[in-house]
Parts: C-alpha cells; sequence; structure tokens
C-alpha cells in the first residue's frame, strides 16, 4: 500500500468543486468526484493491473464525503 496516495484538490474544469486523485507510484490513475448520480470513480486505462487497497479506498471516499458536506 506505500505506493498508492491520494490528493484532495480542486477541478479547475468543473467549477473548482473537489474530487481526488488516486495515484500509484505518484501517476495518476484514478480519480473520484460528485456526478449526477452521486459519487463517481474514473479509473484511466493503465498497461499492468492495478489492485486497489479496498479498506484504504473506503476512507478516502469516507473523508471526500466529509469534505463535500
Amino acid at each position: 500500500m506505500i505506493n498508492w496516495t491520494a490528493d484532495f484538490t480542486n477541478d479547475p474544469n468543473d467549477d473548482y468543486n473537489l474530487i481526488v486523485e488516486i495515484l500509484y507510484n505518484k501517476e495518476e490513475v484514478a480519480v473520484i468526484k460528485q456526478g449526477e448520480q452521486g459519487l463517481e470513480m474514473k479509473c484511466y486505462p493503465n498497461q499492468s493491473d492495478l489492485i486497489i487497497p479496498v479498506d484504504w479506498l473506503l476512507g478516502l471516499i469516507q473523508e471526500y464525503k466529509k469534505r463535500i458536506q
């Protein structure tokens, strides 16, 4: 899990709404944001299969929900 990090930031392309950029080895591999139907996670194409630690991801989602309230 040491290779996984996340940055909470504002998206200048979406009215500066809060997003979570998910990085693996300092490369952005996914993003979590508020969509029309609720939270969305978009994974970007990657040459190798990535195994995301679910407990860590759940913690990110919970923190994101706290910050957007």
